[in-house]
């Protein structure tokens, strides 16, 4: 287990280029599943065929479940509608089938959702100005960050109450009291959703996930800006050089933006900037 620290902050929904703090800049796309939905049934070929690349295209086929092959569907059109817009404002712009939005290869972060280049030298031109992806979605928005600097993970869910048995399964007791205190402006029954979506946020950051089971981070010490999680990385992962949580609500809807920003070239750490490590 390795110890990072994290500065929190409740914030509206971040927009177009919005720094973070400890470094990088993450642009969110957030897209209604039923606009998808419609657009879809509406021209069921052209539609994918506009937003796939040829790699993504047999993965939508073998989506049997309809409502699933629209939320998968729902995050890559998300994701090429906010990337695309990151590069042609950079300079670099590129078709929607150009690049592909697909699972990591064997060896890479478990989970986390990867860009491939597919025209040719795209790699080199757009690589230092996308440097990662996270996806999220609900039964009603899909939601894309991209970063630019660093590693970024997002997380969203309705606003809902954990009951005790579920507060019991994916949270210790330690973890239920602290999250009564360092959430003051959500209900109390609340909670527990806002502790929810900052652990995974941040776990999809470093392409862990709850996949990897529910005690993968767990909430040590928290302040109502700062907290330390233990969290069990992958293999040869850099854990950063400063992490950082935006949260907070939309609409019916709870978020969190966790951002990892780089160590610097020589190692060293900034003068005032919280540890990632101990």
């Amino acid at each position: 287990m390795r110890a990072i620290r994290v500065s929190w902050t409740e914030t509206a929904w971040p927009g177009s280029g919005t720094p973070l703090p400890g470094g990088g800049t993450v642009t969110v796309e957030w897209l209604p599943i039923e606009q998808v939905r419609g657009d879809y049934a509406a021209a069921p070929a052209a539609y994918p065929a506009h937003y796939l690349a040829p790699p993504e295209l047999p993965v939508l086929t073998r989506i049997a479940v309809p409502k699933r092959r629209v939320e998968w569907l729902a995050g890559r059109v998300a994701a090429k509608r906010l990337v695309c817009l990151a590069l042609e404002r950079a300079g670099v712009p590129v078709l929607p089938g150009e690049l592909a939005v697909l699972g990591n290869k064997p060896g890479g972060r478990a989970g986390k959702p990867e860009l491939t280049w597919c025209a040719p030298g795209l790699a080199d031109r757009a690589g230092r100005h996308v440097t990662d992806i996270s996806l999220a979605h609900t039964l009603r928005f899909a939601v894309c960050a991209v970063a630019r600097g660093g590693r970024v993970g997002v997380d969203l869910e309705p606003l809902r109450g954990f009951g005790p048995v579920l507060r019991r399964t994916v949270f210790t007791d330690h973890e239920s009291a602290l999250a009564e205190s360092v959430f003051p402006a959500f209900d109390t029954g609340h909670r527990g959703a806002a502790l929810w979506v900052v652990k995974e946020a941040l776990l999809k950051a470093y392409g862990i996930g709850f996949a990897h089971g529910w005690g993968t981070a767990r909430l040590r010490a928290a302040t109502e800006d700062a907290g330390v999680f233990d969290i069990t990385l992958p293999a040869g992962a850099d854990p950063g050089h400063r992490v950082a949580v935006r949260y907070g609500r939309v609409t019916d809807h709870i978020f969190a933006i966790a951002s990892v920003a780089p160590r610097p070239p020589d190692g060293h750490q900034q003068k005032g900037q919280l540890r990632a490590w101990d």
